[in-house]
């Protein structure tokens, strides 16, 4: 008997016996590199648990987009007709086949499969079974500047069997925690811009209350309804507080003192009532314009930083991920919803920034107007805490462009950027961001006016920014002077993080109205905004965001503009043009 002949049990019985989806690996994602900021300072912990989230790949997308754009604009017959979570479902869920491919994968490394809701699918697993089934190390990584930890890595891999099926796994490649937009506090008040408000206008003092926004706004003379309710995000911790809320609903509105809002806490999110920043700048300037309109703070837990010293045996999940997922798998969704979280665009690695916006779609098809704060570094990207700008591509390169943010680049949402004083006198903010996506083209709702746009611009910012890239801010409000309540003290705030809830309250008494008078929630807002912009926004046609070296870059001018959109809010005039 020849020694194959020997050998060929052998070897046939190990192969029985090996993972049948162990070969053919293929790279699925590979950054160029350590993102800028983070050091590799040890392995990850192999005994450490993380919440894998495996993206599956959905159906028939390219059918939801047509019809979510169908549903948002205001001159198809379909405007208004919004999907249910059910029809939604039905159409895009992942096919049996791409089901059973990932689920046999999971069972060939002894993981079962989780429940499928929107497109997803969540494991508990360890840090050193999630590198045996990407083929890849996680790390601890720091980030100086900021002083964060995590654990992630920069490169993973899938069998040829389910590479396509899978269309992300997260944690893995994602380092940023979308933290870009949390709220600024004020050393005082600021008066570099001068109001032209009459001595006898809410706004005389420079201080934007409830009052003072809805003289500037237009929306003294509307009633809300408790028909509708507006959203609000919470991430890395944040907090608010009943106690601070009524004491800035005693001093700055006439409603009952113990006016509140609800709590939903995701992946067990923060729920302590202490009060943090952002939170109590989302609840007390949402409830002091949209009362008694349903006001809920959706708290996401999850998130760095890790501390590998501690002994702890949970990683750094994915918040945004589970808040998102949380969101399109209600069957009951708010009509309104505010989020003042994001990043560098380019620190969001593409596969990410995908599954999110397409989340964004399916919210919009379902009728929920999501706003997004611009990002508060103008046009030049995230700053380091010495207040350096980023303004360097990450691939390789190193070469010097402006950075756009994400989801600001998402089509799917309304970007809400900042100004500075009010009325005639009322301008583009510095540090608003506006910019055009390296990632996403220019939607069609927006072509023509940004187009306009960029040619007046003529050959200043060459080469700086993407001209056919999704642009953004759509509308803003004002950026700085927001008194609230923090720990009993009254404290000033601002930035796009203060903006966005101040338009987002303007939506949702839209909305209010709409649902009062038996019709359907506006939804996505961007097509209706584009195609009314001039009759129903003030424009805002001075000042401009800042470059790389806090100079001039994107000039606020006359209708859409890269500074602040189409402009500030006039309700009134927004109502009549539902």
């Amino acid at each position: 008997m020849s020694f194959m002949s020997l050998l060929m049990p052998v070897l046939v019985a190990t192969l029985a016996t090996a993972s049948p989806l162990s070969s053919q690996i293929m790279t699925k994602q590979d950054l160029a590199g350590v993102p800028a900021g983070w050091e590799l300072k040890a392995p990850a912990p192999g005994h450490m648990t993380m919440d894998m989230h495996i993206g599956l790949k959905e159906e028939n997308l390219d059918t939801l987009r047509q019809r979510a754009l169908q549903i948002a604009d205001p001159d198809h017959a379909d405007y208004g007709k919004h999907m249910s979570k059910a029809e939604i479902d039905a159409l895009t869920a992942p096919s049996k086949a791409t089901v059973d491919a990932v689920t046999e994968w999971l069972a060939s490394h002894g993981v079962s499969a989780g429940e499928v809701n929107s497109g997803f699918m969540k494991v508990a697993v360890t840090v050193e079974k999630a590198e045996q089934m990407l083929s890849t190390n996680y790390g601890v990584y720091h980030d100086a500047a900021r002083d964060r930890t995590t654990v992630r890595t920069t490169k993973y891999s899938l069998p040829k069997s389910v590479h396509d099926s899978i269309s992300l796994i997260q944690p893995t490649t994602l380092f940023t925690d979308f933290g870009m937009g949390k709220a600024r506090r004020q050393d005082k008040l600021i008066t570099a811009r001068a109001s032209d408000a009459k001595k006898a206008s809410a706004c005389a003092s420079g201080k934007f209350t409830p009052d003072c926004l809805r003289e500037d706004y237009n929306i003294s003379g509307y009633t809300p309804t408790n028909k509708t309710t507006i959203g609000m995000t919470g991430f890395l911790k944040e907090d608010p507080s009943t106690n601070d809320l009524s004491l800035f609903v005693q001093k700055y509105t006439k409603f009952p003192k113990d006016t509140s809002y609800s709590v939903v806490t995701i992946n067990n999110g923060t729920n302590g009532n202490s009060g943090t920043g952002e939170a109590n700048l989302d609840t007390q300037i949402v409830k002091g314009l949209t009362y008694p309109i349903n006001n809920v703070f959706y708290s996401t837990g999850g998130q760095p930083p890790f501390t590998p010293d501690e002994g702890t045996t949970e990683n750094t999940n994915e918040p945004y991920l589970d808040w998102v997922q949380y969101m399109v798998g209600l069957d009951t969704v708010p009509q309104t919803i505010s989020n003042s979280y994001g990043d560098d665009e380019q620190t969001v690695p593409r596969d990410y920034a995908d599954k999110v916006c397409t989340q964004f779609m399916k919210l919009g098809a379902r009728g929920v107007s999501v706003l997004v704060s611009s990002g508060d570094e103008g046009a030049a990207g995230i700053r380091d805490k010495n207040g350096q700008a980023g303004c360097h591509l990450n691939d390789g390169s190193n070469a010097e462009r402006f950075l756009p943010s994400f989801p600001p680049s998402c089509e799917w949402v309304t970007v809400v950027g900042g100004t500075t004083g009010s009325g005639t006198k009322e301008a583009g903010e510095h540090d608003g961001g506006g910019g055009f996506s390296n990632y996403y083209p220019q939607p069609d709702y927006q072509k023509a006016a940004v187009a306009s746009y960029v040619k007046g611009l003529g050959k200043s910012l060459q080469g700086m920014y993407n001209t056919s890239g999704r642009a953004y801010p759509d509308i803003s409000a004002a950026y700085n002077n927001f008194p609230i309540y923090l720990k009993g003290d009254l404290v000033y705030y601002g930035g796009t993080s203060a903006a966005c809830p101040a338009v987002a309250s303007v939506i949702a008494l839209l909305n209010d109205y709409l649902v009062s008078q038996k019709r359907a929630p506006l939804g996505f807002l961007n097509p209706w905004l584009y195609k009314k912009g001039n009759d129903m926004i003030r424009d805002i046609a001075q000042g401009n965001n800042v470059d790389c070296h806090n100079k001039a870059a994107f000039p606020a001018k006359a209708g859409w503009d890269a500074s602040t959109g189409w402009g500030v809010p006039d309700f009134v005039k927004m109502k009549k043009n539902l």
